[in-house]
């Protein structure tokens, strides 16, 4: 079995105010209010949080579900937010595929490079749902991979390739 490591003394703090009788998870409603309060996420936004975030699908966020999403989203989260409002051009709380592309090449990686058009249909592919569709849950993954995403462009005749697709 695994152990898993100290939790962070803020990400602690945060979530005890929703806890209680030293409880080390949150039923789906308490940790909903935790994600509108203390991220200023909307009800749409904060299920969508609480869905990616829920790892084992139980309707409970454990303080290491909770963790995961802090390491995240953390002080980010208006960023995050703004950047998805932004790209989300027809309000449909999705991205579609044109409106993810468009996004995609306006960002940038970790080193500051835009990303190769290859790499943007990978990470497409990888983030999008099986209608093509990219939510607030998945999309903060995508930002967050790629604010920590350092690897060169990829070789002019290499193909990027996810496994599983055609």
């Amino acid at each position: 079995m695994m152990r898993r490591g100290k939790i962070p003394k803020e990400v602690q703090f945060i979530f005890d105010k929703y806890a209680h009788q030293n409880v080390r998870s949150l039923k789906k409603p308490d940790a909903i209010n935790l994600l509108k309060n203390e991220f200023n996420l909307n009800d749409a936004e904060a299920t969508c949080m609480f869905d990616t975030f829920d790892k084992d699908q139980n309707e409970i966020m454990s303080i290491w579900e909770f963790q995961q999403f802090y390491e995240t989203v953390g002080n980010g989260a208006a960023e995050m937010l703004n950047k998805f409002h932004e790209l989300d051009v027809d309000r449909s709380g999705k991205l579609d595929q044109q409106e993810a592309k468009e996004g995609l090449e306006l960002m940038t990686t970790a080193t500051g490079r835009k990303l190769d058009p290859r790499e943007i249909e990978f990470f497409l592919k990888t983030a999008s749902d099986e209608e093509g569709f990219i939510d607030i849950g998945k999309f903060v993954s995508l930002f967050k991979r790629l604010k920590v995403y350092d690897s060169p462009a990829p070789p002019k005749n290499a193909k990027c390739h996810v496994l599983g697709s055609d």
